[in-house]
């Protein structure tokens, strides 16, 4: 092997790896929603009075529609429990107490 492409090779390997390096130190954000319209929060929780149970919360932040779901790890199996509108559930809690 010759002076000269073993300059190369060394050459070569040092832009391999300046690539390498801009491509790792920059990654790409993580994207958990599935548009930019859409905002969604989920919340976790244990369920009173079932055992081998947790519930998720899930809202949608736009409309205030929260949707109650448990996962039941005895069959492993995701069950709807309820839906309702935050908004509305809180603006008939504030009219009551007047």
């Amino acid at each position: 092997m010759t002076e000269r492409s073993l300059a190369v090779l060394i050459l070569l390997n040092l832009i391999l790896l300046a690539g390498l390096v801009v491509l790792m130190s920059s990654p790409e954000p993580a994207v958990a929603q599935f548009g930019a319209s859409n905002q969604y929060l989920m919340i976790s929780g244990a369920v009173t009075g079932r055992s081998n149970q947790d519930c998720v919360y899930i809202i949608d932040l736009q409309t205030s529609q929260m949707v109650a779901t448990v996962f039941n790890s005895s069959n492993e199996k995701i069950e709807y429990i309820a839906s309702t509108n935050i908004s509305q559930d809180a603006a008939r809690s504030v009219s009551r107490k007047r």
